[in-house]
């Protein structure tokens, strides 16, 4: 891997700041849709936030109270293996996500962009998420190629 500018390298993203309405619902709606876990240490943010996991303890997020910024696209993005991308997409009657345009998200929403495939959704509190994997022949065997 090569320096920047600065002459460090960042080795990938560590976490991003979501904004919610509400503490509870949001980390039970996280866990419901991408298996995210509150971590024991956000007893430390108090009333202001949690920090958020993936089933393997690996910090990624962390839910603030108040408004998700409005100046641009501010997309969350999570990486998947093609195997749950696959699982996902069976799931979605049942998840009844919302896309970014407000109607629920559909499987044929799938976004194949030749390199990854993605789910562009918001969580209820309008954050843009998109679910992602890189397992692109894998899951273009079974959702085919764009239409």
């Amino acid at each position: 891997m090569t320096q920047g500018a600065t002459g460090i390298a960042v080795a990938a993203i560590d976490h991003v700041h979501l904004y919610v309405s509400s503490l509870a619902d949001a980390a039970t709606w996280y866990r419901r849709v991408l298996g995210l876990q509150v971590l024991p240490v956000s007893e430390r943010l108090g009333d202001r936030g949690r920090y958020l996991a993936t089933a393997r303890g690996q910090y990624c997020a962390t839910l603030f109270v108040g408004q998700p910024p409005s100046d641009g696209d501010h997309t969350t993005a999570f990486r998947v293996s093609g195997r749950v991308f696959l699982e996902f997409a069976e799931k979605l009657p049942a998840l009844a996500l919302a896309n970014r345009s407000g109607g629920v998200l559909t499987r044929d929403e799938a976004d194949d962009h030749g390199l990854a495939w993605s789910f562009y959704f918001t969580d209820p509190d309008g954050n843009h998420l998109e679910l992602t994997t890189y397992d692109h022949a894998r899951v273009r065997a079974v959702l085919g190629p764009p239409s």
